[in-house]
């Protein structure tokens, strides 16, 4: 007879023994997710007795304690594909999560920046010393995960940013912007790290410090890639 095991113990071994293919930003935020969302919500539960009730549930305590829809959606991807993996091993029959209603994201309203709007974002996020972060973030072309695990070696000293097949070019403000990061970091292999952590950001950690940055600008709510968007071909 096959030992029961919980929601908590097989997630964690999925992320064990699948991670070793995922980047160090997508396995840390998985475990975030993991550890401070789905085991303090189900995680003492049995996998065979995980029903759609109660992940539905679930999901609703999250939203009450304030988790976004974004965040749920998060939580619930991940939890999908931990249940899928328990079914094609045969330890529930059906996958519980699929028949879930999710949260969606409330929409961000599309207005674009003026270019006063954009320099007090650059302004705020000077004043919490994340100024280096979020203007080559803004200006470089970089996805959110490149930039949050961008090292000094993907730089070919000429200015520009190797990242796989792609080489972006990077302007002088954000050149001196590095240089100076560099000079104060000179042994780092990675760029950006979180003060508070030692480590490279999280894709949520990212999240809530724009969010930080947005509220101190006193600019309406914009996601970050939106606002990169709107910082092309503007001279900052």
């Amino acid at each position: 007879m096959r030992q029961s095991i919980t929601v908590k113990a097989w997630c964690e071994r999925y992320l064990t023994e699948r991670g070793t293919g995922w980047s160090d930003i997508t396995r840390k935020s998985y475990h975030y997710l993991v550890r401070c969302h789905i085991v303090l919500g189900i995680g003492e539960i049995a996998l065979e007795q995980l029903t759609s009730q109660r992940i539905q549930r679930f999901y609703d305590w999250l939203a009450r304690g304030g988790l976004g829809g974004y965040s749920i959606r998060c939580v619930h991807l991940l939890l999908r594909r931990c249940l899928n993996e328990a079914c094609r091993e045969g330890l529930i029959p059906q996958n519980p999560a699929k028949s879930c209603v999710v949260p969606q994201p409330e929409p961000l309203p599309d207005i674009p920046l003026r270019l006063g709007q954009i320099q007090r974002y650059l302004i705020a996020a000077e004043k919490q010393n994340i100024l280096p972060l979020v203007y080559v973030g803004l200006t470089s072309g970089l996805r959110q995960k490149e930039l949050l695990s961008l090292k000094w070696s993907d730089f070919d000293g000429q200015g520009r940013i190797h990242k796989g097949k792609r080489l972006l070019a990077i302007d002088q403000k954000a050149m001196r912007l590095l240089r100076d990061e560099y000079s104060l970091h000179p042994d780092r292999e990675e760029v950006f790290l979180n003060p508070k952590t030692g480590r490279p950001y999280l894709l949520h950690e990212f999240y809530y410090l724009h969010q930080k940055v947005l509220k101190a600008a006193r600019l309406h709510p914009i996601s970050f890639r939106e606002l990169a968007r709107n910082c092309k071909g503007v001279e900052l």
